[in-house]
């Protein structure tokens, strides 16, 4: 299972830009679309890769997390950092804090990831798996689920936005036909 994701996700991380790129050359190569309109499809095309990259980052430390930590314990919740995320609209992030037992030691361990809500509370038990060569290499599934989410939604618009930008021909006509 942990290949294959790797795999899938090399293919994707590699081959998606390239395609994008193919898709923008495709797109300044025709001359029946104007001037203006082959630069802004061409860049509906490849802006949109900023999204997929962040998506895909994430995935990869998700990925990285879920090959590393294999050992299975149940952690409790310590404390929920909150600071204000400045510069984001000044909205508050919540960053978990776990301590748990491997082998005779203690530890505890800080969430790498933020998130807009407390998904967790104070004193809470959660299953959480960590490296056993580095205890502090950890992820906790129902945390990991809302970063899964957010790298599916960036990756999602990195793949739809190109296409519509690949379409935007059609897709004019079609809202033409529309008014």
């Amino acid at each position: 299972m942990g290949n294959h994701s790797w795999k899938i996700w090399r293919i994707l991380a590699i081959g998606w830009p390239f395609l994008c790129l193919i898709f923008a050359g495709i797109i300044l190569c025709q001359p029946q679309r104007g001037g203006e309109e082959r630069i802004a499809d061409a860049g509906f095309t490849m802006l949109p890769l900023i999204f997929f990259a962040i998506g895909m980052k994430i995935q990869h430390r998700l990925l990285r997390e879920k090959g590393n930590a294999v050992v299975r314990t149940t952690a409790t919740v310590i404390f929920v950092h909150s600071r204000i995320n400045i510069g984001s609209g000044n909205k508050r992030i919540y960053r978990p804090e776990y301590e748990f037992q491997a082998g005779e030691t203690m530890y505890r361990v800080v969430s790498p990831s933020g998130f807009s809500q407390s998904y967790v509370r104070q004193g809470e038990q959660v299953e959480l798996y960590y490296a056993p060569d580095n205890p502090h290499v950890f992820y906790v599934p129902v945390m990991q689920k809302h970063d899964r989410r957010w790298a599916m939604l960036l990756c999602g618009v990195g793949v739809l936005f190109p296409l519509a930008g690949l379409f935007a021909p059609l897709l004019r006509t079609f809202f033409a036909f529309l008014e």
